[in-house]
């Protein structure tokens, strides 16, 4: 359909008598109907024809409005579409943050965290010296932690938390400052055998062996043998033999069920 450039309904009715419709107007006369009959049919022809065009105005301009809506749209959804895929590209570089249990308490006491030499000693279940626990340890392990993280060290793979991770090689060596549980003062020893206990629990240890531990340990800080001169010495000795010797018998048993097994 040709399109109407302009609002039929605004065009003023055309003179009949002038020139240029002359011809027609006297070719209606010649028909036989007088000059004001034929005036009167031109004039509704033309109005009959105007309500059509008008018809077809209004037809177009729904169809125009239509289109222009139909675009609309399709610029608004693409848009739209646009502005949730970068609204997702910046979810994906956001920080992520793991979830947390409302009803969880905070200790009431920080324990120190020791180095991951010391960690994975504990997920292993091997001796180590308490010494990676005492506050001495811990600090030691954090200055290290520190100084390694900005420097060119060697990294390594470690398995963490059922994930292999890079990790310095440095975090997974024995400290040249650790001492002996023997070297340790008591107040070392007491603040120190605490943190193990602790990190034991939190590493998944049988509950018979952290009861066992624990009585141990409370015996050694309660034994009478406190009073005695020299006398937390010797149960410092003695404590650090007794545990060293715990660990060397439960890797033997492993060892021995491992070969008859």
């Amino acid at each position: 359909m040709n399109r109407i450039p302009t609002d039929p309904a605004l065009e003023a009715q055309p003179n009949f008598e002038s020139a240029a419709y002359i011809g027609w107007l006297n070719a209606l006369v010649a028909g036989g109907i007088s000059r004001e009959d034929a005036l009167e049919n031109m004039a509704d022809g033309w109005r009959f024809e105007q309500q059509e065009r008008i018809a077809l105005w209004q037809e177009q301009m729904e169809e125009d409005a239509r289109v222009l809506w139909e675009q609309s749209e399709r610029e608004r959804a693409k848009k739209e579409a646009l502005e949730q895929e970068e609204q997702r590209e910046a979810e994906k570089k956001k920080p992520k943050i793991n979830d947390f249990d409302t009803g969880s308490i905070v200790a009431d006491v920080i324990i120190p965290c020791p180095s991951q030499y010391t960690i994975q000693k504990i997920k292993n279940m091997e001796y180590v010296e308490l010494w990676y626990f005492s506050p001495d340890g811990c600090h030691e392990a954090s200055i290290t932690s520190r100084s390694t993280s900005d420097s060119d060290d060697a990294y390594g793979f470690a398995k963490v938390d059922g994930m292999i991770t890079l990790k310095t090689l440095a975090s997974f060596k024995a400290s040249h400052k650790a001492l002996q549980d023997h070297d340790l003062s008591w107040r070392q020893f007491d603040l120190a055998k605490t943190s193990f206990l602790v990190h034991i629990e939190k590493n998944g240890w049988p509950e018979k062996h952290q009861q066992a531990l624990a009585l141990f340990f409370t015996l050694i800080t309660n034994h009478e043998h406190r009073m005695r001169p020299q006398g937390e010495k010797m149960l410092l000795h003695y404590a650090g033999f007794i545990q060293h010797k715990w660990h060397d018998r439960l890797v033997q048993q492993c060892l021995i069920r491992f070969h008859l097994g």
